[in-house]
């Protein structure tokens, strides 16, 4: 007996044991662990290629067979520490297995009392499903996080990183704080802090210090809140009162481009707009609330301009913020567990994503012919080197996780569409490719809750409240062939057990 994988137009159908053509149809028997299911594939005709790849071995758990890899986009640093986890390049003794979308993966944080996420109910601790996962240590400590991952014989294998989170008032010790009050009251400063009190205007921001503003203070007569070419600094509140107002933040907004910031912490601030438009890194907004944020939207300007020393910026967090919508280009974005409600558009909108986990979200009410969440791309260009040139702007985006989150808040939505992977429109030279969009819960009815339109796209474990609608192929008009398709729906989901 013999393996078989079949052809058809180029595309990879299916595996299959015992393999015979009957009325233009292929019949195939295929086992899926330790029993044999038949199965017909329609329009198959007797012209697909048959490719033979050898004999099964024996039914084992086998650990040889899987090489996990687990990789991080930080390995230290203080709390509140944002990672982005991956396990991407793990591979398979069998080629023929796309290991992003045909293995189930387990992670586990080492953070039991990090809690649940609001919107999904789902503990924080793990995340199954997909390859990219992504967590917030708020606690200083070492962690040792974990990720299995399995195929469908149940083989697997583990590997582990270790993430060290240091102490943020080890730190930024004595005057490293600098508390903010717009009175007399610094109550709860830690010791040695530098206090500013009876404030009319903002300090001069810092590398390597931590703001803290009174809590429940209204800041917006103060200029914006600009942080310009700086290294690991914080910004957030002190107190259990409502969260500081403030003007817009900016993150290296209209700065000369070289030196950009990286390792910035905004949390608990309730703030206009936020924009992070240039190439910086590790930029984290954590709680607060905020009418819109805006990702990326300068990198073009300055890589037109002839400079070719950027990158899309990088290691993006939006952390259980409150907001209105999100217009992104980045590389490691990680939306998680926010509320996004009455956009003048779109919830989320990503024009570009290499490496994005966007989960646990609660996103509702889009404006009229409009998105929850619209994911497109610049081009069809797969640019490897992550500095960027003039070429290198009409990338695909790829490698993209969409889990667990609520679209719809169980009232009729203005928006007809809840989700769309595809070009933005049937003009456009787009590609999309190896995105997954798995356990979200349409809790609305829509027109069509899910639209696809790329390479290697997978839907598997979503529902609705209502009946659950799909379209396939959209807007790849203008994209060469073999952009579009295949698409792997409803999939048979691998839940592996705890890493060990």
């Amino acid at each position: 007996m013999k393996y078989y994988v079949i052809y058809n137009q180029r595309l990879k159908i299916d595996t299959a044991i015992s393999i015979f053509y009957q009325n233009d149809f292929i019949k195939l028997f295929k086992k899926i662990g330790t029993i044999f299911y038949v199965v017909l594939l329609l329009g198959c005709s007797n012209d697909a290629s048959i490719e033979s790849v050898g004999s099964p071995g024996e039914e084992t758990k086998d650990e040889s067979k899987i090489t996990t890899v687990l990789k991080a986009s930080r390995i230290t640093g203080p709390a509140p520490l944002a990672v982005q986890f991956n396990a991407i390049e793990t591979t398979h003794e069998t080629d023929l297995i796309d290991t992003f979308r045909e293995l189930g993966y387990h992670f586990n944080f080492d953070d039991p009392t990090s809690g649940t996420w609001k919107h999904s109910g789902k503990s924080k601790n793990v995340q199954i499903g997909g390859p990219i996962a992504a967590h917030v240590f708020e606690s200083p400590g070492v962690y040792t996080v974990k990720v299995k991952a399995q195929d469908s014989e149940g083989n697997y294998h583990d590997d582990s990183v270790i993430i060290t989170v240091t102490d943020s008032n080890s730190v930024y010790s004595g005057e490293n704080t600098i508390v903010i009050s717009k009175n007399n009251d610094t109550n709860g400063a830690p010791s040695g802090a530098l206090l500013l009190t009876n404030q009319t205007n903002w300090p001069q921001w810092e590398s390597g210090k931590r703001y803290l503003l009174m809590a429940g203070q209204d800041f917006s007569s103060f200029d914006d809140i600009d942080i310009y070419q700086n290294q690991d600094i914080q910004v957030g509140k002190i107190g259990s009162d409502a969260d500081p107002i403030v003007n817009q933040i900016n993150v290296d907004r209209g700065t000369a481009p070289q030196n950009w910031s990286k390792g910035v912490v905004i949390s608990d601030l309730k703030s206009e707009k936020i924009t992070i438009p240039n190439s910086s890194e590790d930029v984290y907004v954590i709680r607060g609330s905020n009418t819109g944020i805006s990702i990326g939207s300068s990198v073009k300007h300055w890589v037109n301009k002839g400079n070719e020393n950027l990158i899309w910026p990088e290691n993006i967090f939006i952390y259980e913020s409150r907001g209105i919508s999100a217009w992104v280009l980045s590389r490691g974005l990680n939306i998680l567990g926010v509320e996004m409600s009455d956009p003048v558009e779109h919830n989320i909108r990503t024009a570009y994503l290499v490496k994005a986990f966007i989960a646990h979200n609660l996103l509702y009410r889009a404006a009229r012919t409009k998105h929850n969440i619209k994911m497109h791309a610049e081009g069809i260009f797969e640019n490897e080197n992550e500095r960027l040139v003039k070429n290198s702007l009409s990338s695909a985006t790829k490698w993209v996780v969409v889990a667990n989150n609520t679209m719809g808040n169980g009232e009729p939505q203005p928006n007809g569409w809840a989700m769309t992977v595809c070009p933005e429109n049937a003009n456009k030279v787009q590609g999309v490719h190896d995105v997954i969009v798995e356990n979200n819960y349409f809790a609305s009815e829509y027109n069509i809750e899910l639209i696809l339109g790329g390479a290697r796209l997978t839907e598997r474990g979503n529902t609705s409240v209502g009946e659950y609608k799909l379209k396939l192929s959209n807007s790849v008009n203008h994209l060469p062939a073999y952009w579009d398709g295949p698409y792997y729906i409803d999939e048979t989901q691998i839940i592996p057990e705890t890493p060990n």
